[in-house]
C-alpha cells in the first residue's frame, strides 16, 4: 500500500480560482466516497484558506485521481500537483511544518491538519498506514516548533497589523462573524479595547465561548446584516460555501472588512475597503525573510523522518503478511479438519485432538516463512504472497 496527494495551494491559484476546489466537510465524505469506490482504501482531506489536498493510500493504479478531482468541482483543468510514496510525505512534513506556506512557519496549519485527521478518525475514512503517517507528522512538527523555536505569529497578527495602519483599534464596534479558529484568533487582539459583536449559524459554539469572554455580545445570524452600518469594522470567518455579505448590504455602511476565508464570506465588488489574502502580500513576504533562517535545518530533519517512517510503514506490510500467514494455517486447517471427520467415525475426544493436531502442525509449516517474514530475510513480500496465493484468499 502507497501514500500519495493530490491538490492546488496558493502556489499554482490565485485566490478567487483556489475558492473553486473548497471542501465542505459533507464534500469531504461525499468526495472520500467516491474514491472509495474507484479502490482507494484510505482517504484525508486537508481544506484551508492556502489549500485544497487530498491524502490517500492505494494499491490500484491512480492515474485517474486528476480527472476525478477535476470533475468533482465541474473544472475543466487545474494546475494540480500529484506526489506519491517518500515525495508525497516530504510534502506533508513541509506543509504542517508550515513550510509551504503563504506565511512561512505559520501557527495555525498544524491545528488545520489536526482538525482533518481527527475529521478522517471520526468518519473512519482512515487506517493503519494514514494513522501511523499523520501522528508521526503531528508530532515530528511539535518537535520542531519545540527545536527552532520563534515569535509566534499567524495571518491573523497580520491582519490586524495591517488593520491599525487603517484605522484606529480603541473604542470601536467589531462584529466577527464564525466561531472557528480564525474567528476566535482575533479575540486576544481586539477584545480588551473594544466592543465585540459575535454572530454564528451555531449559536451554541458562541455560548461557551461568552463563558470565557464574557463581554463579547452575540446576536443572531440572520440579524449580522442589520448592524453593517453601525459596526466599524467587520470580520467574516465563516465554513461558508459561498458569500454570506453581497455587494449590496454595503450600500449604507463605510466600514472595513477582514476576510481570510476560502471561498469568500465577503463579495469583493462590494464599495468597502476589505482586507483579504492578496492585501497581505506584503507583510508576508517581509516576514517570509526574517522567518526563514531554520528553514534548510528543518529540511535536514524531515529527511530522517521520511526513511524512520518508512521503515515503520514496511513493518505494517510485514506485519500483514505475518497475520495472513497465521489464517491461511487455520483455514488449512480447518478444512483439513472438514474433510477428515466427514470420512471418519471418530468421538467427541478424537475430533477434539484431531483439531488441535492439525493446527498445530499447519502452525507449524507456517513456522519457517514467518520467521523469515520477522527477520526480513525475504525483502520482496510478493513471493510469500504468490507461494501462499494469500492475496486470493483476502479477495475472496
Amino acid at each position: 500500500m502507497e501514500f500519495a496527494v493530490i491538490g492546488v495551494s496558493h502556489k499554482q491559484l490565485a485566490l478567487d480560482k483556489r475558492s473553486l476546489f473548497s471542501f465542505t466537510d459533507t464534500q469531504k465524505l461525499e468526495f472520500s466516497s467516491l474514491l472509495l469506490t474507484y479502490g482507494i482504501e484510505q482517504v484525508l482531506i486537508l481544506s484551508t484558506c492556502n489549500r485544497s489536498e487530498v491524502y490517500l493510500m492505494y494499491q490500484t493504479d491512480i492515474d485517474f485521481l486528476p480527472s476525478i478531482y477535476l470533475n468533482y468541482f465541474n473544472q475543466a483543468e487545474a494546475p494540480l500537483y500529484v506526489k506519491t510514496g517518500d515525495e508525497a510525505f516530504r510534502h506533508l512534513l513541509k506543509v504542517t511544518c508550515g513550510l509551504e506556506s503563504m506565511l512561512i512557519r505559520e501557527d495555525q496549519i498544524l491545528g488545520q491538519v489536526k482538525q482533518a485527521y481527527d475529521f478522517t478518525c471520526r468518519m473512519s475514512l482512515g487506517g493503519k498506514e494514514l494513522s501511523l503517517i499523520f501522528q508521526e507528522t503531528l508530532n515530528f512538527v511539535k518537535k520542531m516548533k519545540h527545536k527552532y523555536q520563534q515569535p509566534s505569529i499567524s495571518l491573523t497578527h497580520l491582519a490586524v497589523e495591517h488593520l491599525k495602519k487603517v484605522s484606529n483599534l480603541y473604542n470601536q464596534k467589531i462584529m466577527i462573524c464564525g466561531a472557528g479558529e480564525i474567528a476566535t484568533s482575533f479575540i486576544p487582539y481586539l477584545y480588551d479595547n473594544n466592543e465585540l459583536i459575535f454572530s454564528n449559524r451555531n449559536s451554541g459554539k458562541l455560548v461557551k465561548l461568552k463563558q470565557q469572554y464574557p463581554k463579547i455580545k452575540i446576536i443572531p445570524f440572520n440579524q449580522r446584516k442589520i448592524l453593517l452600518d453601525q459596526v466599524n469594522i467587520l470580520i467574516s470567518a465563516t465554513a461558508s460555501p459561498h458569500l454570506i455579505f453581497n455587494r449590496d448590504d454595503f450600500i449604507n455602511s463605510q466600514l472595513i472588512a477582514i476576510d481570510l476565508t476560502i471561498p469568500r464570506d465577503i463579495d469583493k465588488t462590494a464599495s468597502i475597503q476589505c482586507i483579504d489574502l492578496d492585501t497581505l502580500n506584503h507583510e508576508v513576504a517581509v516576514n517570509n525573510q526574517l522567518r526563514s533562517k531554520d528553514v534548510e535545518k528543518i529540511n535536514s530533519e524531515i529527511d530522517i523522518k521520511i526513511r524512520e517512517v518508512r521503515t515503520k510503514l514496511d513493518s505494517i506490510k510485514y506485519d500483514y503478511v505475518i497475520q495472513s500467514l497465521q489464517a491461511k494455517s487455520m483455514q488449512l486447517a480447518n478444512q483439513t479438519y472438514e474433510i477428515l471427520v466427514n470420512k471418519l467415525s471418530l468421538t467427541a475426544r478424537e475430533r477434539h485432538i484431531l483439531e488441535k493436531t492439525l493446527k498445530a502442525s499447519f502452525m507449524q509449516i507456517m513456522k519457517d516463512p514467518i520467521h523469515c517474514v520477522k527477520t526480513n530475510q525475504i525483502n520482496d513480500l510478493e513471493v510469500i504472497n504468490k507461494l501462499f496465493s494469500l492475496k486470493e484468499d483476502n479477495e475472496e
